[in-house]
């Protein structure tokens, strides 16, 4: 008799005192449109600096860059998320580039938070012909997704990227700002 009572009050204790952890949410599916603009400071300090022509030829193209990108993701676990997509970006008059791009997310945020604190890793190579013959991009981004409605949020991001262009590198430091529609509805 006194096996099924502690059995029962086991059982008994493990409903009335157990915790009910929310799910961490996801994205899902995920799909961006951005606009980002980024600040050569080394290349700016450099022209500044450069008192001859041959000193101006030997600092890298554009001081600043923009562009817009365009990626489609999924999220399979709550830390994780994978994307991939294209991203244009004007250096210089002679600078068009056209990049495809793979974007992991790493989110950092807890698990009650409705916003989505990342850090994320930022690979290209190009695709298309410029003045450039060989040029890619790695860069590393902080940022934060912020859900608006059901499907709807924003997306903002810190970046710090180094643009090489013909085997010279360049960093770049910018600001990303765009939207995400994501296939999760539990906002």
């Amino acid at each position: 008799m006194k096996k099924y009572l502690f059995f029962l009050l086991l059982v008994f204790s493990s409903f009335v005192f157990s915790q009910d952890y929310p799910p961490r949410k996801k994205l899902g599916f995920f799909t961006t449109l951005d606009a980002c603009v980024g600040f050569d400071l080394a290349s700016i300090i450099k022209n500044s600096q450069a008192k001859t022509d041959y000193e101006l030829r030997q600092v890298p193209p554009g001081k600043y860059n923009y562009g817009f990108s365009s990626q489609v993701g999924y999220q399979p676990i709550s830390w994780f998320a994978l994307a991939g997509g294209l991203r244009y970006s004007y250096i210089d008059p002679n600078y068009h580039l056209l990049y495809i791009t793979i974007q992991p997310y790493f989110f950092v945020n807890d698990i009650t938070d409705d916003d989505f604190f990342f850090i994320s890793a930022k690979f290209g190579n190009k695709i298309n012909r410029t003045a450039a013959k060989n040029a890619g991009f790695i860069g590393l981004s902080l940022g934060k997704i912020k859900p608006m409605t059901n499907n709807l949020g924003q997306y903002f991001s810190v970046n710090l990227e180094n643009q090489v262009l013909d085997g010279e590198g360049t960093f770049f430091v910018g600001l990303t700002y765009g939207l995400i529609l994501f296939s999760n509805k539990r906002y």
